[in-house]
């Protein structure tokens, strides 16, 4: 005669072949999230680049509108965003759900600013016109960022997943964002400095793509 399995034991064993294919699902996604912050990481770079090589004089930030350098920053700038975004996604896929509903918060907020910022770059490029819709999309993101990343800096933190200065980069926004938003106005350093930060957390993503294969087979 064959024994049933009691019910509990069934629903252990359903549990476990879904628990581990989420885990790895989510494995990645941290390793999308690092190359997309690889690829930010590069995009504000050659933005910051282009910006030393053709605006001249430095003052004139991209150039007059509608030149050479004005698409190729500005281009750059939108793929960076992108790049952003997906580097949230994977940093939320890292450390959820040990960073509870306060990094949650922080990332979707971080990630609508991000998108914001990248919907507003792509009109401008459209349309050559910096204001009305465009001019707000872009103060919203800002505004998103200033209040987004700062959030998941203080749950990356608090739940010790990532390094900690991974928190602490994030919580600088408040900090450094203002001063690059003035930098911004007359050398490409600031892009540059953007592209370090996040070259500096893809590689704390990359560092940990396989953490969440790991506890999978752990599981099953």
């Amino acid at each position: 005669m064959v024994q049933a399995q009691p019910t509990g034991a069934q629903n252990v064993a359903g549990e476990a072949p879904m628990a581990a294919s989420s885990l790895i699902r989510w494995g990645g996604l941290v390793k999308w999230g690092a190359l997309g912050a690889l690829l930010a990481a590069i995009a504000w770079t050659v933005s910051g680049i282009i910006a030393f090589v053709l605006v001249h004089p430095p003052a004139s930030n991209m150039g007059p509108m509608g030149s050479l350098s004005w698409y190729l920053i500005e281009s750059s700038d939108a793929i960076a965003e992108v790049g952003m975004m997906v580097a949230v996604v994977g940093l939320h896929a890292r450390q959820t759900p040990n960073y509870g509903r306060l990094g949650t918060a922080g990332s979707i907020v971080a990630f609508v600013g991000t998108a914001l910022a990248f919907l507003s770059t792509v009109l401008w490029l459209l349309t050559h016109n910096g204001n009305g819709i465009v001019g707000l999309l872009f103060m919203g993101g800002l505004l998103a960022w200033l209040v987004g990343f700062p959030i998941l800096g203080v749950a990356t933190l608090r739940a010790g997943v990532l390094p900690r200065w991974c928190g602490l980069l994030l919580v600088a926004w408040l900090v450094y964002l203002p001063l690059v938003l003035f930098l911004l106005t007359f050398h490409g350093e600031a892009r540059v400095l953007f592209g370090l930060m996040w070259l500096a957390l893809g590689y704390a993503l990359w560092s940990q793509r396989s953490t969440a294969v790991q506890r999978s087979s752990r599981v099953s």
